[in-house]
């Protein structure tokens, strides 16, 4: 009958998959170890290589492979730190803003961000900032926010981002 055909299929394929996967899916095997350690090495150093480029093309490339870095990764938090404060493009200094949220849960990356806001004379970066410090729920970021949302020499736009940013981390 079809139905007993059909079943007796499906039943030699799930344990057809359940051996195979006991065979070939152990992820303790040290060679699979071995191999995953060296791919996160990888990516860490074709980020941070990147990063270091003289064009500004490749540095985002840069920091869309620093996405791959692990989120723990120190090397690759401090490149993208390293360009949000000293990268002479605006469109690199915002998306190395935007790879720090991958680094979050870093005491490290929330302390940079803070460190960082104060330094930024861009608006888009100023707000990028505000914004991410937001997002991190950073209460310890409310003294940079309120000396910034009182700088009368801060574009209009960012005082008032920043005092709504303070009224969000309250």
């Amino acid at each position: 009958m079809p139905a007993w055909q059909m079943a007796a299929a499906v039943a030699l394929l799930a344990v057809g998959m359940g051996v195979g996967y006991g065979v070939h899916g152990d992820k303790s095997r040290p060679e699979l170890v071995q191999l995953r350690e060296e791919v996160t090495s990888m990516r860490q150093l074709v980020a941070l290589s990147l990063l270091q480029q003289q064009s500004a093309s490749e540095r985002l490339r840069g920091v869309s492979w620093a996405y791959q870095a692990e989120p723990s990764d120190r090397e690759v938090l401090g490149a993208l730190v390293t360009a949000v404060n000293h990268d002479a493009n605006v469109n690199v200094r915002l998306a190395a803003v935007d790879a720090l949220r991958r680094f979050a849960a870093s005491p490290e990356t929330r302390r940079a961000v803070v460190d960082a806001l104060p330094a930024q004379t861009t608006p888009l970066v100023q707000v990028a900032l505000i914004d991410l410090l937001v997002d991190f729920k950073d209460r310890d970021a409310a003294a940079a926010l309120t000396k910034l949302a009182a700088n009368g020499d801060v574009n209009d736009g960012v005082r008032q981002q920043a005092r709504w940013a303070l009224e969000k981390l309250q």
